[in-house]
This record gives C-alpha cells, sequence and structure tokens, in this order.
C-alpha cells in the first residue's frame, strides 16, 4: 500500500535512509529536519510503502534551490521487499506530484545501487553525472600537520574563524562554479540557514571559514550524528581568486580534527568526477572512495 508520509514513520525511514545511502547523514531528527525545512515554494510531496510495516519511502519537489524549472524525486525500497512493485507504485505517485506542480525535467539519484539505476532508465531517465563518495577516519589527521598549515596560512595574511554569515556570503555564490553543476542556486538568506545550518546534524563549532583581509574566501562545512559518530562535509570550496594556497586543505583539516576531537570516527564527502582538485585534496587528507552517486535527468 502506498500512503503520504506521517510524523510516526521518520524511525522507520531513518533505517531506509541509512541503508540506501551511505552518503547522507543518518539520524532521525535530521530526517525531520530535512522535511521540515523545504520552503512552500518547493511544493513537496512524500509518500511511503507499506507491507508488514514501512518498506520503502519517495519525496518529490520542485528543485527549488537552482534557477531552472526541474524537479526532484528520491525514492528507495529495503533489499528484502523488492520484487513486489513497490518502487513502481511509489514512482507512480511523484510523477503524478511533479506533473501536477509543472515541472518541466526532473532530476534524481542512486548511490551504489544497478538495480535503482536500471529502473531510472527504464523509465527514461539518462545519466548526466558522477559523484565520487569518499571516507576518512579523522583520527588519522594529526594536531602538528594543522598547526603548521595555519602557521604558514597566517604569514600570507589567511585566518581561520567560525562563523555562519561568513560561509552564507561563499557557499551559494561558489555553488554554480562546482563540477557537475551548471545551475546557479537561488536561495535567501533565511532558507539557506533553515536548510542547511538550523538542522540537528550540523555543527557551527566544526564549520571553518578562511577569511583574508576581513572577507571569507574558503571554507569547509560539517554535519555530524553523535549517536553513530558519523560525519558528512557539508561542502567545501575556495573563492577563484584565492586557490592554489591550500586553502580548502586548511579548512577541512580544522573541520577533521574538530570531528576527531568530538568523538567522531568517519566523515563522508562526495565530490564530481570531475572536480580533480578536490579528489586529490581528499586523497592527500586520506578519504578512500567507497561507492559513487549518479545523477539522472528524464524530460516531463
Amino acid at each position: 500500500m502506498i500512503r503520504e508520509l506521517r510524523d510516526g514513520d521518520l524511525g522507520a525511514i531513518a533505517r531506509i535512509w541509512r541503508e540506501l545511502r551511505p552518503d547522507a547523514m543518518h539520524s532521525e531528527y535530521g530526517l525531520r529536519h530535512l522535511l521540515a525545512s523545504f520552503p512552500e515554494r518547493a511544493q513537496r510531496g512524500s509518500w511511503v510503502a507499506e507491507d508488514g510495516g514501512v518498506v520503502g519511502w519517495a519525496f518529490a519537489h520542485r528543485r527549488w534551490h537552482r534557477a531552472t524549472d526541474n524537479g526532484y524525486v528520491w525514492l528507495g525500497v529495503l533489499a528484502e521487499a523488492r520484487g513486489r512493485e513497490l518502487a513502481s507504485a511509489l514512482w507512480e505517485a511523484a510523477e503524478g506530484h511533479l506533473n501536477e506542480i509543472g515541472v518541466a525535467r526532473v532530476n534524481a539519484d542512486v548511490v551504489g545501487d544497478e538495480g535503482g539505476e536500471r529502473f531510472l532508465e527504464r523509465r527514461g531517465f539518462a545519466q548526466i553525472r558522477t559523484a565520487v563518495i569518499s571516507a576518512v577516519d579523522p583520527r588519522r589527521v594529526g594536531p602538528a600537520e594543522l598547526a603548521r598549515r595555519r602557521e604558514d596560512a597566517e604569514r600570507d595574511g589567511y585566518f581561520l574563524e567560525v562563523d555562519v554569515d561568513a560561509l552564507y556570503a561563499l557557499e551559494p555564490a561558489l555553488s554554480a562554479d562546482e563540477p557537475g553543476e551548471d545551475e546557479p542556486r537561488q536561495l535567501s538568506f533565511d532558507e539557506w540557514r533553515a536548510d542547511l545550518f538550523e538542522g540537528p546534524d550540523m555543527t557551527l563549532e566544526g564549520s571553518f571559514a578562511v577569511v583574508a583581509g576581513g572577507k571569507p574566501v574558503a571554507y569547509a562545512a560539517l554535519a555530524v550524528d553523535q549517536a553513530t559518530g558519523r560525519g558528512r562535509n557539508e561542502g567545501t570550496a575556495t573563492a577563484r581568486d584565492h586557490r592554489g594556497r591550500g586553502l580548502a586543505t586548511l579548512a577541512k583539516l580544522a573541520q577533521l580534527r574538530w570531528a576527531a576531537e568530538h568523538g567522531i570516527d568517519r566523515v563522508v564527502t562526495d565530490n564530481d568526477e570531475r572536480n580533480a582538485p578536490m579528489l586529490a585534496v581528499n586523497r592527500r587528507l586520506g578519504y578512500e572512495p567507497f561507492t559513487e552517486r549518479r545523477g539522472y535527468l528524464r524530460e516531463l
């Protein structure tokens, strides 16, 4: 049976999220915030599949944070419940919603799931990008390396800060410069803060900006789930005129040291396969790839 998502389903869909989205945050509180933080203009719909309990869920919405007329859909069914047409029924609910709100195209993602890829391709989706998903134990990053890089940066006039306003000044502006993204973001400060920094998994103390001359020029944001000891990079970037100075590495080193000192033993990140500079930074910091997220697009 397919029905709309209810508040009491959060525990069940958190399990589905953990099993099918190893690139995403895991906490039930984080999922609750994710669903609640969509602005009205996103026109989100959410559904679950029941078969002796909640075994699948889906959500679809207007891709409100990008300057296009695209929608987005994600759906997942636990492995033990596949083969019962539940995914098809969830897709019908999501597709009907997207048609109703009038988007022209729809984006979707699949993480390390060949069956999911075939599901989308049978429905007319074409792959448009691949993101490499990697993880590191932050305890591998020693304080001496952070201290050395920080001293080098300060000699050149760059300083680490924890400042949410500085991150907002950078993150939306630099997102259009990210390999694999050709759609500029269009968020107000309030929407951006609600979407990212007001989430229960987001840590302001573990998110760092690099500032020069009083202006932010690089950042690395971090979300953590203390209950599982897991963390996720929520974006890292450097302004174009300040690249090649190791500033992204500095911000990520500070982030990873903070994570290690606060009981986090695994931090996940994802980068478009064409983002060679950031992939190189991650390799130097000890990140190891473990799966891929493949992005798909379909005209409606």
